[in-house]
């Protein structure tokens, strides 16, 4: 960055009160489609604007991704010159192993070095986050979305997120990876087994996996073309679910 810049002297980062959104889309006022999405993982409806809505679908069927959140929290960077620079990131994603990840929404990577006032604002972010012990990433639909599987995979899952799943799913998925020997089965055993009636094409088999997915009870690599042979794995929430 320029020597010219005004130097970073103190940043504060404001929450909403009751753990929201600190800005809705409505505040926001943009000009583009927008709405909500009823997340079943973050257990709240997710606002979105543009090309958003096809990343919180992906964050919906993720494994990796725990609980997630748009509009988190605003950046408020207080400058050498007296200046106050504001920033609102898009998304804060919690993922395995409760570690926060930072992250920009844009259709490109040349939309964040078109305006270097703005370029500046992503640069201090990234900083504050690292010294946090946070991840701060720009994901931009051609390269995160590129070769289509991860954005498939997850309009499919997403469908049927809010499948009812009883105590008879784990048990019967737990037969069918204790026969695997070692918790990892195919994607049309765990339907079959899901199915209840053995069928590994069976709708509501796949539905029940898809909801297992989002819930995080199994693992499943949805960045890749998902086929019969896919490997499904159990997780340990569903050990732990087999064992109440």
């Amino acid at each position: 960055m320029s020597q010219n810049r005004p130097q970073l002297e103190s940043v504060r980062i404001v929450r909403a009160q009751g753990g929201g959104p600190i800005r809705t889309i409505v505040e926001a006022a943009k000009s583009m489609p927008c709405g909500d999405f009823p997340s079943l993982k973050a257990g709240r409806a997710i606002p979105w604007e543009g090309i958003e809505r096809r990343f919180v679908w992906t964050f919906e069927a993720r494994w990796d991704v725990k609980t997630y959140m748009s509009q988190p929290f605003r950046f408020e960077f207080r400058m050498s010159d007296g200046s106050t620079l504001f920033y609102f990131p898009d998304f804060e994603l919690v993922l395995d192993g409760d570690e926060i990840e930072i992250v920009e929404i844009k259709k490109t990577e040349a939309e964040t070095r078109r305006d270097p006032h703005y370029a500046f604002k992503l640069w201090l972010a990234r900083r504050v986050c690292e010294k946090r012990g946070w991840k701060f990433r720009v994901l931009t639909a051609d390269e995160y979305l590129a070769d289509g599987h991860l954005l498939e995979n997850a309009q499919h899952i997403r469908m049927n997120r809010t499948a009812a799943i009883t105590a008879e799913d784990y048990i019967r998925l737990g037969e069918a990876s204790r026969r695997r020997c070692g918790g990892t089965m195919t994607w049309a055993d765990a339907v079959a087994a899901l199915s209840r009636t053995d069928d590994p094409w069976s709708r509501d088999g796949l539905a029940r996996l898809h909801a297992l997915i989002v819930r995080r009870y199994v693992r499943v690599d949805i960045t890749r073309r998902i086929t019969q042979r896919t490997p499904v794995e159990m997780t340990e929430a569903s050990a732990i679910e087999l064992g109440r």
